[in-house]
């Protein structure tokens, strides 16, 4: 399996360095579209899903991936996702723990609790304390984790 992550807000990682796509929503009052790009087959700038079977790690794993294989497996999970919420149930996206990395580089444990109400994430750390988590401020650094505010 890939260890695809999201950095918050829109980027998608692959083994937390490696940047294959990003997210965005667009809210013009109250219709909302949202937008999703994901490097199948382009090896530059960065890389694509279909470089990484040439990792050692993979090698033997990973198969060939065709655009249309890729729209289905993301329409199927969206579909599940959709399904979730329109039955009211939000608990799902609420039941993970998550990688946090601060400014030293400290890697902790949190559990998402919400969004506060400027569409930061809110965090409950493993010693209790609920935090917000800021993006780095600089999309264009892949290689930035999450922080939290300073004091942190």
């Amino acid at each position: 399996e890939l260890n695809i992550g999201l950095k918050w807000p829109n980027d998608i990682y692959v083994n937390g360095s490696v940047k294959i796509g990003g997210l965005n929503k667009f809210d013009p009052q109250s219709i909302n579209n949202a937008g999703c790009a994901l490097n199948v087959g382009n090896s530059s700038p960065t890389t694509c899903i279909n470089d990484l079977r040439e990792f050692e790690h993979y090698k033997k794993k990973l198969p060939h991936l065709s655009y249309e294989k890729t729209f289905a497996i993301i329409f199927n999970e969206i579909e599940k996702v959709l399904n979730k919420v329109q039955t009211g149930d939000f608990d799902f996206l609420y039941n993970s723990y998550y990688k946090i990395v601060d400014k030293e580089g400290t890697e902790k444990k949190a559990k998402v609790t919400g969004i506060d109400e400027y569409g930061f994430l809110m965090v409950q750390l493993e010693n209790g304390a609920v935090e917000t988590v800021h993006p780095d401020g600089n999309s264009f650094d892949m290689l930035k984790g999450l922080i939290l505010p300073k004091n942190f």
